[in-house]
């Protein structure tokens, strides 16, 4: 979801206000908030690969054996 500028700028303004040891935590929560999108879209991911797996029958392989299947698949392609 986009920020409007005005908000961006309130923020920069708030931030601007702190002693650099809170402007540091702000920034540390704002790279929180990003690794936890990120890790919550792996996880949908995963949660796909796993049921798809399950619906074609290949939930018997191993890591291993998926990873070069699709390194196998991407050389031919």
């Amino acid at each position: 979801m986009a920020i409007k500028t005005k908000n961006k700028s309130f923020i920069k303004k708030e931030i601007d206000k702190l002693p650099p040891e809170l402007a540091q935590e702000v920034l540390d929560f704002i790279e929180f908030l990003k690794q936890k999108e990120e890790t919550k879209t792996w996880v949908e991911f995963d949660e796909w690969a796993l049921n798809l797996a399950k619906a074609k029958k290949f939930s018997n392989l191993t890591e291993k054996e998926v990873a070069n299947i699709v390194k196998s698949f991407r050389e031919n392609n």
